[in-house]
């Protein structure tokens, strides 16, 4: 009996050691929404509204498994994978199953670097300084096309650890395709951004040349280079958000074929312990001809819980195309989980 019960505390100081060296978490977000949504066709002018039960509109519905494993020395090994669907129909969202985050990489005092699919530094940096966050249709800043909301494929990343406030990021995203036509551009693309975050002040600088992000056959024919510049402040009765950013885009046989500038400002004001209101303009317009997209969004969220949140929402967009004007209105209420 004596030996019995020694190896099963044996046994358990096993786990448990193996339990402290290995973590894996299951998370995720849940996002649903009723609304009504107005679209219109630029080139007609025919505009339409539905009624909507939609997925994602505040903040993308997801699940995650992530985890760690103590190496020693300081060294640990981490993966990250993140599949994005619609909750409203249960299909997948993303380009491939994991198609938000598929990584695995080495962290340590030199930081973190990372293989696989990830989040591109305008994503990240985007939504970290507006109010509606990442939304892609509530995000003025994604809205507009100021920042670029999607994932690269085939990449390596380094994320420096915390140095007084300050981070760096670095991405690549390999070509990893044969030649294409003469006179193509290399494909592949490489992004940076530096974060820096003191008491309530927020700053960030991006830059991005983007030729290609996925394993697509042939080379790109054209490129963009992007910069987002992002600064926020806490006032504690309300943070203010602002964004300036330009694309500017490249044909190898054309040359340079304009370029796309445009701000952000935003602003969330907590009216309860619990309640906030959420204000964002933003716009983007075409230097070299006649076009410009304008958006404004007004928004309510409110935390039932630490983990459930129901919001209400409103979006005016307007475009100025050719000398014409069209304009469209969508709002919604819903509700999100995170776990």
């Amino acid at each position: 009996m004596f030996a019995k019960k020694n190896v099963v505390a044996a046994a358990a100081l096993a786990l448990l050691a193996v339990g402290a060296q290995a973590q894996v978490t299951l998370y995720g977000t849940v996002d649903a929404s009723l609304s009504r949504k107005q679209t219109v066709d630029l080139t007609t002018g025919d505009k339409s509204t539905t009624t909507n039960v939609d997925s994602g509109d505040m903040s993308t519905s997801f699940v995650g498994i992530k985890g760690e494993e103590d190496l020693g020395n300081g060294l640990k090994g981490n993966f990250r994978l993140e599949a994005a669907f619609n909750l409203d129909t249960g299909t997948q969202a993303d380009d491939g199953f994991f198609g938000q985050n598929a990584t695995v990489g080495l962290s340590g005092g030199f930081g973190a670097v990372n293989l696989g699919r990830f989040e591109n530094v305008f994503k990240t940096e985007g939504g970290a300084f507006n109010p509606f966050g990442t939304s892609s249709f509530y995000s003025t800043t994604f809205a507009t096309g100021l920042a670029d909301g999607s994932s690269w494929s085939n990449g390596v990343e380094y994320i420096s650890n915390n140095l007084g406030g300050l981070t760096l990021t670095v991405q690549h995203s390999a070509k990893e395709d044969s030649k294409g036509a003469a006179g193509s551009y290399s494909g592949g693309a490489t992004a940076a951004a530096v974060n820096y975050t003191a008491a309530g002040l927020g700053l960030s600088a991006a830059y991005g040349d983007v030729r290609s992000t996925t394993n697509a056959p042939g080379l790109p024919l054209d490129r963009s280079r992007a910069w987002l510049l992002g600064a926020s402040y806490d006032f504690q009765v309300a943070k203010l958000y602002a964004q300036y950013g330009q694309n500017k885009f490249d044909d190898n046989v054309a040359g340079d074929v304009g370029k796309l500038k445009g701000f952000q400002v935003g602003v969330a004001v907590p009216v309860t312990e619990a309640g906030a209101f959420l204000v964002s303009y933003g716009q983007n317009k075409e230097s070299d001809a006649d076009f410009k997209i304008r958006a404004a969004s007004v928004g309510y969220t409110h935390n039932i819980s630490k983990r459930t949140n129901a919001y209400a929402a409103y979006k005016n967009e307007r475009y100025n195309v050719a000398g014409a004007s069209e304009s469209t209105n969508s709002f919604g209420v819903g509700v999100r989980h995170s776990f």
